[in-house]
């Protein structure tokens, strides 16, 4: 009964992570070398909100919430293992006793759900590691939606289209976009 329990379990794991690499991009982590890169092009100001669509497992929603003083920091994450692994990885930063002086303003909330779906008119900064092809099919979403002056931060590949503010390139380090709208 038990390992029929888990081989199901384990099933549905995997057919989640199948179904969000078809949606959006397989899971590839952020490389921690390019977290402050980052971090400098979303430039968040205390009490701006902060999303990252297709967040895994939560990488660079932890670091922004350990390092700047957003007013609020989402990751929207479609495949229920890395759900899983970056909610657990957030309760073991709430738990740190470093950070139970209020030395994190905020913690990031973690969501499941399609970014496709998920509402984006009062966020500040979105933050995207997603394949060219789902950058096509968000194109939309996001210029619909974005309030004026919105910052827009693409890891790895440039949304076609668009008029970069800032290419951060670094010698044998992805590219990181910069837009505004």
């Amino acid at each position: 009964m038990v390992p029929n329990i888990l081989l199901s379990l384990g099933l549905i794991l995997l057919a989640s992570v199948a179904y969000a690499s078809t949606q959006g991009a397989p899971w590839v982590p952020t490389w921690k070398k390019d977290l402050k890169r980052i971090e400098r092009l979303v430039a968040l100001q205390p009490g701006e909100m902060f999303v990252e669509l297709g967040c895994g497992n939560g990488r660079v929603c932890r670091h922004l919430a350990q390092t700047t003083q957003a007013g609020r920091i989402v990751g929207v994450e479609l495949s229920l293992l890395q759900w899983t692994i970056a909610k657990m990885q957030v309760a073991f930063l709430r738990s740190q006793k470093k950070f139970q002086n209020f030395a994190i303003v905020t913690f990031p909330e973690i969501v499941l759900g399609n970014v496709f779906k998920h509402p984006l008119s009062d966020y500040d900064v979105v933050y995207l590691f997603l394949m060219p092809a789902a950058y096509k099919k968000i194109r939309p979403k996001l210029e619909a939606e974005l309030k004026p002056g919105a910052r827009v931060v693409s890891y790895v590949w440039p949304i076609d289209g668009w008029e970069d503010d800032v290419i951060d390139m670094a010698q044998g380090q992805p590219n990181v976009f910069l837009y505004r709208r």
